[in-house]
């Protein structure tokens, strides 16, 4: 080839190449991310517009400027070494910090930031290429979410204690008053039949006898009220114990359902926290109310594990299954009620399919300390 097709084809690659400097330079003023390459010295070479807008600087007053300007002083020990080590070992691209990291704008206001960084090989020579993306709008916004959830969690802690409070009180009245005065009716009542005469009017009688019979009805009520008010033997005895007594009573209003518990015998008198032996016992009695009413199922079995540290209860059936989406629908206001009663006590409620077409509901607590 002689001197003058060399001279063509090198002004057609530089053409070419200039062609594509253009093009590159378009895309990086068009993408909303920052991008920024730096040299093995650490000292920035390029910085886009997103960078310019992200950082608040300009491209011309970062150029062969540090690249550690860019994030907070206590950040920047090391972190030159740890670029270079990166830029040496020729690695693939990586994400930056574990999940994210800090940056910092020209006015000195911190930033979330989430990175990738490579290592490319250019005509200039070696450089790492930064990609970052400000998500410092999001990050506020997760952080306000986990205070809201916080609080949540401590409003619904608040609420438990009080409708334990509550319901201690409410029962107790129950007991000793509303009881006591109608087995003191009942005993008048029967007083009364024994003292009057045989010749008795047909008509009062019977009236006589239905008001006997709404008298028992009324304190088999107050029973049935005391009994859902405050779980039986949970205080005195227990959760494993309640828990037995609570599925007895289940099983005999449902004698077509095999309802049954397994706890290991080692945790048969094991005492957790109040709050969280209550949280328990009422998230398992939502979901044994919940596959009665709900998932046609012939079995319910409830098996509780754990330690002095840990608490692990699933209540599971055999019946038709959550529906699609369920575990997770916040309408579903008795899985809402689970949920945030775990909450409360830093334990955790999950939903899902059993082993076999049926619900399970774990709970599952573990104590921080």
């Amino acid at each position: 080839m002689n001197t003058l097709a060399k001279a063509g084809a090198l002004r057609l690659k530089r053409a070419r190449q200039g062609h594509e400097h253009d093009m590159l330079d378009a895309v990086l003023k068009l993408v909303p991310d920052a991008v920024i390459s730096v040299d093995l010295a650490g000292r920035i070479k390029s910085f886009n517009p997103a960078a310019e807008r992200i950082f608040g600087r300009s491209s011309a007053s970062v150029q062969g400027e540090p690249v550690d300007m860019l994030m907070p002083e206590r950040f920047r020990s090391g972190h030159q070494a740890a670029m270079l080590r990166f830029a040496h070992a020729g690695g693939e691209s990586r994400m930056m910090g574990l999940r994210r990291i800090k940056g910092l704008r020209a006015d000195g206001q911190e930033i979330e930031l989430e990175g990738m960084i490579s290592h490319v090989n250019l005509p200039q020579g070696a450089r790492s290429l930064v990609t970052l993306h400000d998500v410092t709008v999001r990050a506020q916004a997760e952080m306000q979410l986990q205070h809201s959830r916080a609080q949540l969690a401590e409003l619904t802690r608040k609420l438990m204690t009080q409708e334990r409070v509550l319901v201690k009180r409410l029962a107790q009245v129950l007991h000793d008053q509303l009881g006591q005065t109608l087995a003191a009716i009942r005993m008048c009542h029967e007083t009364i039949l024994e003292l009057q005469s045989a010749r008795t009017p047909p008509d009062s009688e019977h009236l006589q006898e239905r008001m006997g019979a709404l008298i028992g009805q009324a304190i088999a009520q107050v029973r049935q009220v005391l009994q859902d008010l405050r779980p039986p033997l949970l205080e005195e005895q227990g959760l494993s114990v309640a828990l037995d007594n609570e599925l007895r009573n289940r099983a005999q209003g449902a004698p077509q359902m095999d309802i049954s518990i397994n706890v290991p015998h080692k945790l048969e008198l094991m005492r957790w926290p109040a709050e969280v032996e209550y949280a328990a016992f009422m998230v398992v009695r939502e979901s044994v109310e919940n596959a009665l009413r709900h998932s046609g199922a012939s079995a319910i079995v409830v098996e509780l594990s754990g330690n002095a540290l840990s608490l692990h209860i699933t209540v599971s059936d055999n019946g038709v299954g959550l529906p699609e989406g369920v575990g997770l629908g916040v309408g579903h206001l008795g899985i809402l009620g689970m949920r945030e009663r775990a909450q409360a006590v830093g334990a955790t409620v999950t939903l899902g399919r059993g082993q076999e077409p049926g619900t399970r509901v774990a709970f599952h607590w573990q104590c921080a300390s």
